[in-house]
């Protein structure tokens, strides 16, 4: 915003001397308005007020600046000299300027100081006539010890005392050189850094001598910004700056280079050791191992999903979980034969003899069970046959299949549910136990072309096909003739055992 003064000043004049003190300040009073709208300036503003020994350029002799409220009409009151008095050794005689800045914007032109403000430089007069300030000493006041001597009075009445000055020096007058005020030609005197620069302005050696000037840091930096590396936040050109390392990065990030800048970026490389390339650490299917991340922190460990007593087997191809069966040698289950039954895969087993359905074993006997067989062979009071037997030249038959099977065909029998949960070894101990064994891969296709129904279907299965000694083949329920492939023998799968007949 620029301002204009109109009606610049209204009213300024110092305040009535008296010859009990002279006030030292000037009433201003001025209606601001916007140069361009004519519309009144209002609000809190930023005012200095500034006296010159010329109307345009000059020197600067005194300064002062503060905040001040403007009304809603554009009047400001104030005082001039509020903050730093106006004396005798601002108004000594010499015409002066009034410079008035509102915001840092200087008012056109300056205000002459006319004849009203200069009684505070004659205030001294009001009581001594014709005499001026200069001409009147107060009175002398104190004494000089023994061989000194008065050399000097001050303003004030007091003294100075030296010795006696009859020496060898020959120096008349102190007077103050560029960049200093004071001085003078006799008595004590003082020396001074010049008390007439602006506000905020330092000395500065100008080539040629001491001068006032705006305090820019000389040659040194004018601004401080952030580089095209990056990773760095804050800097300015005025004031006190600061700078930082990013704090906009996400959680847990570090800055890292990218080959042109600093930037955020996913902590990933929290242990490089040598300078390797690792990036993620993974386990692949039958490397016995689970677990691994491709960031974060890794654990690898043996499987944990093995059923319990079970351990890690290599088949030859993969690790797996397998039953712990080789306790020394390589016998991984018992099995019953012909004319034997019982066996098993696991724990204490026992093997008794037996001739399968039909067929009744006792301690010393062997006889056919009439429930089962044809009652014309069977003598059901004894245990001696009487009589001929007439086979007709065909073999003795057992005509029934065991309970749970369904004939598929002429001597053969398959069990009728089909049932999954089985690993191999568990799915023959199964069969032996209901009276057969596990079906081979030609009974499983009669089995299937034989159009009985069977439930659950085909799928799966186990066959009694081992291909090693931890796999073995399983049944392609849409291709009977041709297994899918190996699986390991632990694996959870379906049971359905075949019978014989004679």
């Amino acid at each position: 915003m620029r301002a204009g003064l109109a009606a610049l000043v209204l009213a300024m004049v110092a305040q009535t001397a008296s010859f009990a003190g002279v006030p030292t300040t000037l009433s201003f009073t001025a209606r601001l308005v916007e140069e361009t709208s004519g519309d009144a300036v209002s609000g809190s503003h930023h005012i200095s007020f500034e006296l010159f020994d010329k109307e345009t350029g000059g020197t600067s002799v005194w300064k002062e600046a503060r905040d001040v409220t403007v009304d809603d009409d554009g009047v400001l009151f104030t005082n001039v000299g509020e903050t730093k008095a106006l004396d005798a050794t601002v108004f000594d005689g010499k015409k002066l300027f009034l410079e008035v800045k509102l915001d840092e914007v200087a008012m056109d032109p300056r205000i002459s100081i006319d004849a009203v403000p200069y009684a505070i430089h004659a205030a001294n007069s009001d009581a001594l006539g014709t005499l001026t300030a200069a001409d009147v000493q107060k009175r002398v006041t104190g004494t000089c010890t023994a061989g000194n001597f008065i050399i000097g009075v001050n303003a004030e009445g007091t003294v100075v005392c030296a010795p006696d000055l009859s020496g060898s020096g020959d120096i008349t007058s102190i007077t103050a050189g560029s960049g200093l005020s004071g001085g003078g030609q006799s008595g004590a005197v003082t020396l001074s850094l010049t008390e007439t620069c602006a506000m905020n302005q330092i000395l500065k050696w100008s080539g040629a001598a001491w001068v006032c000037s705006a305090d820019v840091g000389g040659s040194g930096p004018t601004g401080i910004s952030v580089g095209p590396a990056g990773g760095l936040m804050g800097g300015g050109t005025t004031g006190n700056v600061m700078l930082s390392l990013l704090n906009t990065c996400a959680l847990n990030q570090v800055l890292k280079w990218n080959g042109a800048t600093w930037g955020c970026a996913n902590d990933v490389d929290t242990d490089t050791n040598a300078g390797g390339d690792i990036t993620s650490v993974t386990t692949a299917v039958g490397s016995g191992l689970q677990g691994g991340v491709s960031a974060g922190d890794a654990m690898l460990s043996l499987l944990t999903t093995c059923a319990t007593n079970q351990v890690l087997k290599w088949s030859g191809s993969v690790w797996a979980c397998a039953t712990d069966v080789d306790s020394g040698g390589d016998i991984s289950d018992v099995g019953a034969g012909a004319g034997l039954t019982g066996g098993g895969a696991a724990g204490a087993v026992t093997l008794n003899v037996g001739a399968g359905s039909g067929i009744v074993v006792a301690a010393d006997t062997v006889s056919l069970d009439y429930a089962v067989t044809d009652g014309r062979y069977v003598n059901g009071t004894g245990d001696t046959m009487t009589g001929a037997l007439d086979m007709g030249g065909n073999r003795l038959q057992n005509r029934a299949c065991p309970t749970g099977f369904s004939a598929v065909g002429p001597g053969q029998c398959v069990e009728t549910a089909d049932s999954t949960g089985w690993t191999f070894s568990a799915c023959a101990n199964h069969c032996r136990l209901v009276g057969g064994h596990m079906c081979s891969m030609s009974e499983m296709r009669g089995a299937m072309q034989s159009g009985v129904t069977l439930t659950g279907g085909v799928i799966l299965d186990w066959t009694g096909d081992q291909d090693a000694d931890d796999s073995a083949l399983y049944i392609n329920n849409t291709d009977v003739s041709n297994p899918d492939a190996a699986r390991p023998t632990t694996t959870s799968s379906y049971c359905r055992c075949c019978a014989s007949i004679e």
